[in-house]
């Protein structure tokens, strides 16, 4: 009985690594749409070494993207050429202080956002 267990608990290992496997090499630059590499040029240069979630956020703006009014293409823009104008500690201070923010209650969050953006 316990080595089934294991044979099975073996079995889901190796399906999990395979899928991490295999999706840490999906989503490369040269793989996405003339489209999407157009709206996502600013982290062209990151793209490759990002990992799957903050690539699969970043393709869902661009799904959205051309539904955007100009002011929001703007602000999309402006904040990807901010975020590759940052060096790598820069980077690891701003994720940093947004998970700090992220376990701060829902209404200090708001009101930080609010002064943030001057309502």
């Amino acid at each position: 009985m316990a080595g089934y267990r294991l044979i099975t608990l073996c079995g889901i290992f190796f399906f999990f690594i395979s899928e991490v496997l295999a999706d840490s090499h999906q989503l490369d630059w040269k793989d996405l749409t003339n489209q999407q590499q157009e709206i996502l040029g600013p982290l062209a240069e990151d793209w490759n070494v990002m990992k799957l979630e903050r690539k699969k956020k970043w393709l869902g703006i661009a799904k959205r993207y051309p539904k955007m009014s100009l002011k929001e293409q703007h602000r999309i823009q402006s904040q990807m050429q901010s975020w590759h104008a940052l060096t790598s500690e820069q980077r690891k201070q701003v994720r940093e202080i947004y998970k700090k923010m992220e376990q701060l209650p829902a209404q200090k969050r708001q009101e930080i956002k609010q002064r943030w953006h001057g309502n």
